[in-house]
């Protein structure tokens, strides 16, 4: 049994079209097969769940309403429950706000899962400014830690074995929210499954188009997934200091150099002064900033550049590794998160400012050099 399990909360604009897609993508590559499409509804406000059960498809098709408290992660669970309670042997799992999914995903997604392959994460073309939280903190942080580039850690896509889902399911740090996706990576890499990254081709999708309003769509992930983050590098912190090298994961397809991605337009003066108002409500109040005392003359740079909020890679890996390693044995663990995302802010700023001089694939350059400058710090840290 083959199980695609769909994720959906307010998304009745697209929740149509990526279930359609699923029932395409299992009817053209698993024929042979039996097949099930498993949509979790995550407490729609809107008309989400009613459309996905009235949604015709030739795959067997199952509607839950999430159990448990609001969040992605208890989504997840229940998926993982029902497609082990119907034995399931390869699970996929979906977003339902997908503008770009093709029925090629599925099968891009559950081909990989062969012999030694435990999980499959996806790799997407995206606007390099797309992935605030990847590019800045999962991306170059996970690879650092763990020892395997990985470049979308919190793609939102996955597949999985059996195997893995059964392990999933017993960890004790298991999310109810947006840190799900970390943990799913994380878990899978830390314990030595098989993994391996998957070409899906460009990701759309409707999360993105409220980038201009982090306060009330990216402030819960980013704290959800740091949070999650830095929880699990204590749990596999023995792991974490075996590591000697960074490796390049097999990916699975290749690129097509007709792929595009669309222009992503973010209002940098809205980060800019969302960052001078919690620069000094978060970072200049707080009790906790002699944490970064050793890095306090380069913070000033930050913010007296001539050309405006510069915060560079070096400094921004330092930050971050500081922030790591104090949230440990902290009792004031959110007052840490809260200044660090002064500085994440920062960095997406500065970000903002060198692409508007360079083309998308020299933005991707840049924060794909991040990791050697983190593999660096790590190694002066740990």
């Amino acid at each position: 049994m083959i199980g695609v399990g769909i994720l959906s909360r307010n998304c009745e604009e697209t929740i149509t079209k990526v279930i359609k897609a699923v029932d395409e993508g299992l009817n053209n590559y698993f024929t042979k097969q039996e097949c099930l499409i498993i949509v979790c509804d995550g407490f729609s406000e809107d008309s989400t769940a009613k459309i996905a059960q009235d949604t015709v498809t030739r795959i067997k098709k199952v509607v839950l309403t999430q159990k448990g408290r609001n969040g992605k992660g208890n989504g997840v669970k229940n998926i993982f429950q029902l497609s082990l309670e119907k034995n399931c042997e390869k699970l996929a799992l979906i977003d339902g706000d997908l503008l770009s999914i093709t029925p090629d995903w599925v099968k891009k997604l559950l081909y990989p899962l062969r012999e030694g392959i435990d999980m499959v994460i996806p790799y997407y073309l995206r606007h390099p400014f797309d992935g605030v939280i990847t590019n800045n903190i999962a991306y170059p942080l996970t690879t650092s830690l763990y020892g395997k580039e990985i470049r979308q850690p919190i793609g939102g896509e996955f597949a999985l074995s059996r195997r893995l889902a059964e392990r999933i399911l017993r960890h004790p740090l298991f999310p109810e929210d947006f840190g799900i996706d970390i943990f799913l990576s994380t878990t899978a890499l830390a314990e030595n499954f098989g993994v391996i990254e998957s070409i899906l081709g460009k990701k759309e999708h409707t999360s993105a188009l409220r980038y201009n309003e982090p306060a009330s769509h990216l402030f819960p992930m980013y704290y959800q997934v740091t949070r999650e983050l830095f929880t699990l590098y204590t749990y596999y912190e023995d792991k974490i200091k075996a590591v000697s090298e960074i490796k390049q994961v097999c990916r699975y397809g290749e690129i097509s150099s007709e792929t595009t991605v669309p222009p992503l337009k973010i209002e940098r003066n809205k980060w800019e002064e969302l960052f001078w108002q919690d620069y000094k409500k978060l970072y200049l109040r707080s009790r906790l900033k002699e944490i970064f005392s050793a890095q306090e003359k380069e913070i000033e740079k930050i913010v007296e550049a001539e050309e405006g909020i510069y915060l560079p890679t070096p400094l921004w890996a330092k930050i971050l590794f500081r922030a790591l390693l104090n949230y440990k044995q902290s009792k004031h663990q959110k007052e840490i998160l809260d200044i660090l995302r002064v500085f994440w802010e920062a960095r997406y700023i500065s970000l903002l400012r060198e692409g508007e001089k360079l083309n998308p694939s020299e933005i991707e350059e840049k924060i794909l050099s991040q990791t050697e400058v983190f593999w660096k710090e790590r190694q002066s840290l740990l």
